[in-house]
């Protein structure tokens, strides 16, 4: 009978070392009562990276937490900064829906030249159903400044996650999730489990 695959290993949190069992001194660095529990997750973050082994959240006091302050960006733009409680929330996920042509393209575009205003930094807009040529239209009846705007038009996730990784955006659009599918979960967009998938993978990378 096959034995079953531990879930938890034992980290130093000096040097990182992993191993299965709990040691008094890190065999890697020397250092003494490092090795702390921890969990195999493939999931996480860090997995992405080559480590799958994750310290285990433990909660802390509401009270002794500090209030982030410069947590939001701000977009530029006065009533879309209001709906979104003053601004996007840095290491957020927002959904913009709404019926065809009532135009959120339209809006995306406009807030990615405003936050670059503002804020500075590359923007990166993955279009899964325009052309480039379609969105630079756009942006040019707008009279639009996008300098600082790189534009990705792409349906597959891998292409996503490299181009996030080289570039590391301040602002991502995605137009839209639902054009969007990974290999790794078949190759028909718009499914449930491709958009679960996919909105996963691209969270994960934002947090």
């Amino acid at each position: 009978m096959a034995k079953a695959k531990k879930s938890s290993v034992y980290k130093c949190t000096e040097c990182g070392f992993t191993q299965p069992t709990w040691l008094g001194r890190c065999p890697n660095c020397g250092s003494w009562n490092t090795l702390e529990e921890a969990i195999l997750d493939p999931n996480s973050t860090a997995a992405a990276f080559g480590n799958a082994a994750t310290e285990k959240v433990k909660p802390i006091p509401l009270g002794n937490v500090s209030a982030q302050e410069n947590s939001r960006i701000v977009t530029g733009i006065e009533e879309f900064d209001r709906v979104l409680g003053g601004g996007a929330m840095k290491r957020s996920a927002i959904l913009i829906g709404g019926e065809p042509g009532i135009g959120k393209s339209t809006l995306m575009i406009q807030s990615c030249a405003a936050i670059h205003k503002v804020n500075g930094g590359k923007i990166l807009y993955v279009s899964g159903e325009e052309s480039a040529g379609q969105i630079k239209g756009r942006a040019d009846r707008l009279k639009l400044d996008v300098s600082g705007i790189e534009i990705l038009c792409t349906m597959r996730l891998e292409d996503i996650k490299d181009a996030l990784n080289a570039l590391n955006p301040v602002f991502v659009i995605i137009d839209s999730i639902q054009t969007v599918y990974s290999v790794e979960a078949g190759i028909v967009p718009g499914t449930v489990n491709q958009l679960k998938y996919c909105a996963n993978e691209l969270i994960g990378w934002v947090k």
